[in-house]
């Protein structure tokens, strides 16, 4: 290589990426032009951006240029520890290195060996005497021979590469102290409303609907007032990384600050509840141990677009609103911003109509079949409650047990009493026609715990003939935790009666292996949310996978609860799990229904067209009941 080259070529090079470093301001596209210069300079077939993460443990692939980026292109974040490949070697000595046989090196990368690289040129990447990374050129054949002064020019561009990489951590670092909560690590009130603002404006564009979940958290000022600030600061990480768990890759969450978070979601108006309940589920926090011990929980303002608007600020104080509605009744629940966006729960229902339903005998229950995996066949039915009004309404569940949870009184105890004898008559008469299945029921976290429930199925025991070995108790997390040893003493005197318990909306909570591996239980059923987006979602794949491992175990039967669909059966049997419930079955249906839907489920042994039929009997039946 001559002297004219390195006058016409070099010198240009190196000037053309000191003034990139200068006029341009988007780091990426300087990159570009100064990696361009160093191949240009160096005859190379591409170079590529390798830095060191923020602990200094290990380099990464950033950036690729040249004329074989297509083929540097799968090794983008790629990650090795900084001791390791040539970068390695670098690093220690802050000085280039050259290979001109790299299968030959002995730090040479067998993934790069294999994928055709002949010869590297590697160079420190130092500013403030640090070394922040490396950069490499590439050849896939052999390269020129080259001159030192050639080497030089190189070195001296790849500095420029050094500073405009250190400006750009600096701006990042900027951008963070600027967006960026210091406490939880989630985005601020400022760069979590700049998104809502960006947000918005996208959806809105492309004709989608997105939600805003305004969430508080209940009981954080007590926790500060008796266990200290340090404890409050504790309990707001622990809620922002259960949140960060819990939101879906495209959900975008914030700390709006104190302890108000906001989360946007865009979703459709089905997958309102299940996200919901998947913050209610998450934000039961317990904190403390023996006599000193708290909890919190959340309230939730939701506010979901184009129903409630579009206009960004307004949709906050809507949510805002509902989430002080949801607060004002005892929190730990969720709320909508308007009746056009609202579901069946949030009619208003008090305790006095609820005792009022029972003397008149207007409260019934509905049964939702459950089946076996292996051979599709019915083995047991959770048990629904419904209040079928005198003027031929139907309400749902939600709406009966938030009225009763919330009430004064015993009607909590009383009510949860009346569902066992209702569920133990049930089972008796089953067993005199010779329908021999299971019946499942849902027992608060107050009413197991108070002397009364077991009190109640020592009367079923005696009261009914062999009802008790038929009926299944499913309790949630929170019944479990508030008193660990009190919940494994009910359990076990349940199975001296026959009684078996399964743990309900399995996954959601974030003691759930704690108290799986304390607790005698006999099955847990895996909250409908994991299986929405089934088979597609890998992550909920995994975590369903993990649990059926866990449960098989520890001898426990898996239950996966909310399955719409032939793909979510299909996946689902494939992960392990031993029984099913949901619409793919049938949806819950009055007791009048059942033995036809049996007759006719076992007959045709339900095809998929034949349930669908089935379904659309049923929701035909529920219109005129």
């Amino acid at each position: 290589m001559n002297d004219f080259f390195l006058g016409n070529t070099a010198v240009p090079a190196l000037l053309a990426a000191m003034d990139a470093l200068t006029l341009e301001q988007d780091f990426q596209v300087f990159f570009r032009k100064a990696a361009t210069s160093v191949c240009k300079l160096l005859n190379a077939d591409g170079a590529a951006l390798i830095l060191l993460d923020e602990r200094r443990e290990f380099f990464e692939y950033q950036l690729f240029e040249g004329d074989q980026e297509e083929r540097l292109n799968p090794y983008k974040g790629m990650r090795f520890p900084c001791d390791q490949g040539i970068a390695g070697r670098v690093l220690k000595t802050k000085s280039s290195v050259f290979v001109s046989d790299y299968s030959l090196d002995p730090d040479a990368m067998p993934d790069l060996v294999k994928g055709g690289l002949v010869a590297n040129f590697v160079i420190p990447l130092i500013s403030s005497d640090q070394v922040i990374g490396v950069l490499a050129s590439s050849w896939f054949r052999q390269p020129e021979n080259i001159p030192q002064q050639i080497f030089a020019l190189a070195e001296r561009i790849a500095s420029q590469i050094a500073v405009a990489c250190h400006r750009e951590q600096l701006e990042n670092q900027l951008r963070s102290l600027v967006s960026i909560d210091p406490l939880t690590q989630l985005s601020n009130r400022h760069g979590i409303m700049q998104f809502l603002d960006q947000k918005a404006d996208q959806l809105a564009r492309h004709n989608r609907s997105f939600a805003l979940f305004f969430i508080d958290l209940d009981g954080l000022k007590t926790a500060n007032d008796q266990w200290g600030h340090e404890t409050g600061d504790n309990i707001l990480r622990d809620a922002a990384n259960r949140l960060r768990d819990v939101v879906r890759k495209s959900d975008c969450i914030g700390r709006l600050g104190g302890d108000e978070f906001l989360i946007i979601a865009e979703c459709n108006e089905h997958s309102l509840t299940i996200l919901a309940n998947r913050f209610i589920q998450a934000l039961r926090i317990h904190f403390g141990n023996g006599r000193k011990r708290g909890r919190i929980s959340a309230s939730i303002g939701i506010a979901f677009s184009p129903v409630d608007g579009t206009d960004p600020n307004k949709l906050l104080r809507k949510a805002d609103a509902a989430m002080y509605s949801a607060k004002t009744e005892g929190g730990d629940r969720f709320h909508f911003a308007s009746r056009a966006s609202a579901c069946e729960y949030e009619k208003s229902i008090s305790a006095v109509d609820i005792e009022s339903a029972l003397d008149t005998d207007e409260i019934c229950m509905w049964y939702q079949p459950i089946i076996s995996l292996r051979n599709k066949q019915v083995i047991g039915f959770e048990s629904l409650v419904r209040w079928k009004k005198s003027d031929g309404s139907l309400v749902g569940a939600l709406p009966i047990i938030k009225a009763i949870e919330t009430a004064r009184g015993d009607l909590e105890i009383l009510f949860g009493n009346w569902v066992l004898q209702k569920a133990a008559q049930q089972i008796s008469s089953w067993k005199a026609q010779n329908f021999l299945h299971d019946i499942h029921i849902n027992i608060s976290a107050r009413h197991f715990l108070h002397p009364s429930f077991l009190q109640e199925l020592h009367k079923i025991q005696v009261g009914f003939d062999n009802v008790c070995s038929s009926l299944i108790i499913e309790i949630t997390e929170s019944a479990m935790l508030d008193d660990m040893e009190r919940a494994r003493r009910i359990i076990l005197r349940c199975q001296e009666l026959g009684v078996r318990v399964a743990a309900d909306d399995f996954g959601t909570g974030y003691s759930s292996l704690t108290y799986l591996k304390c607790l005698p239980l006999n099955s847990l059923k895996i909250d409908h949310s994991f299986v929405t987006d089934l088979p597609h979602n890998q992550v909920d794949r995994d975590i369903i996978s993990g649990i059926v491992s866990i449960a098989h175990a520890l001898n426990l039967l898996v239950v996966a609860e909310g399955a719409e669909n032939e793909e979510q059966l299909e996946s689902l049997r494939a992960l392990g799990c031993d029984q099913l419930q949901g619409y793919v079955i049938s949806q819950p249906m009055p007791l009048e229904l059942i033995m036809s839907w049996h007759s006719c489920y076992q007959q045709n042994n339900m095809k998929p067209e034949e349930r669908s039929l089935s379904l659309a009997k049923l929701k035909a039946h529920s219109k005129h009941t």
